[in-house]
């Protein structure tokens, strides 16, 4: 009995921002992460849909930024598909159809950025952040 798996890569699968002030989230200044995402399969998948679900939830006001575990800092996600020259503002915890047919080899499936944010309704602390993001990617 064959099994029929795709793998999924991130590239890349950590990112930093090193360190970041409360003027700088505040005034939006801080550059972007971008993450490349990709996904090989042993047959050719289609009904291509991606997910983003932040292990410390979402902003109770806006579900565009994930909180990290430290109070008032949250990261905002947007979504660029393969095809398309932007990026677009998009919800954690809602899956995405990607309209894709991975045919067996290295399929580019998109690119999203996180950003640093201010969580609206939470006051802004000092400290570290080490948070995880999981991308769930579904096919048929």
């Amino acid at each position: 009995m064959a099994l029929n798996t795709c793998a999924l890569t991130l590239t890349p699968d950590n990112v930093n921002f090193g360190g970041v002030r409360i003027d700088e989230i505040d005034a939006a200044s801080i550059s972007p992460q971008t993450v490349s995402l990709a996904m090989q399969c042993s047959w050719p998948a289609s009904g291509v849909s991606v997910k983003f679900v932040p292990k410390d939830g979402v902003s109770t006001s806006d579900p565009n930024i994930m909180k990290t575990g430290l109070a008032g800092v949250g990261l905002a996600l947007s979504w660029k598909k393969s095809t398309a020259s932007d990026f677009t503002n998009i919800n954690y915890n809602t899956s995405l159809q990607l309209n894709a047919q991975e045919q067996s080899s290295n399929v580019a499936l998109g690119q999203f950025k996180l950003l640093p944010k201010k969580v609206p309704e939470q006051t802004i602390q000092s400290g570290n952040i080490a948070t995880s993001l999981t991308v769930e990617v579904s096919y048929d």
